[in-house]
Formats: structure tokens, sequence, C-alpha cells
């Protein structure tokens, strides 16, 4: 049954709402997703299992998300990152491109935005 899915999605965030949120969107259109609620938490599942794509959060207790998407990129080259957060400052989007994020994403934000950001990374992946 594993076959019938797309990709393996780990969405990372403190906020359950929104992480459940995400994975059932994500889920309905046949990704499988799994949530973590930190970065510490997220770098275990991302070293013990396969994902393709990690979602995170940048504040978030324990690992933040920019010392996250670091970890990530370097250690799985071929992992693609998608960094969102609620609290912008002009270096927030640099920080998390310059750490290897494939894109970014400002909360609060529609589903519809967050499919047009997922989908134009994603599109990165066919190349």
């Amino acid at each position: 049954m594993d076959g019938t899915f797309k990709y393996r999605i780990l969405i990372v965030d403190d906020e359950p709402a929104l992480a459940t949120l995400l994975a059932s969107f994500l889920s309905f259109q046949g990704y499988l997703c799994q949530t973590a609620t930190n970065g510490r938490a997220a770098l275990e599942m991302v070293s013990q299992n396969h994902f393709d794509v990690v979602i995170t959060d940048i504040r978030m207790p324990e690992m933040d998300g920019i010392s996250l998407t670091q970890k990530l990129s370097h250690q799985f080259q071929n992992l693609f990152i998608m960094v969102m957060t609620g609290y912008f400052d002009e270096n927030a989007m640099e920080s998390a491109i310059a750490s290897g994020a494939h894109e970014f994403i400002k909360k609060p934000f529609s589903l519809a935005e967050f499919d047009m950001h997922f989908q134009r990374m994603m599109g990165e992946s066919k190349a």
C-alpha cells in the first residue's frame, strides 16, 4: 500500500492544530504524512525513516527550524524542505534559504497559498 503514496512528508510545528491541518490536507492529496512537535524530534525521525519532504516552523522548543534545516540539508541532500513562520523579519526568508530550504511561507496562510508553495517546490523534484 505504501507504493500508492506520492511522497512521505514530515510536518514539524509546535502548534498541533496547524500540523494536523496540513497533514490532513496533504494526506487527502495522497501523501503519507507524519508530524513532530520540535526540531530535535524531527531530526531523529528523519534519521530513522525515509522522508521526501520536511515542512517546518522556525520558532519551536528544543531546536528551531533554521537549525533543523541546516542539519537536514547537510545530511540529506535530496530532501525537500519548506520553512514557515509567523514571526517574520527581514532576515527570516534569507536565513531559511541560506540554510537549505527550497521554499518559504509566512503564517497565517490559506491552504490554497500553502498548496501553491508546496507544488512549486515539488515541481523542482521532477527536474
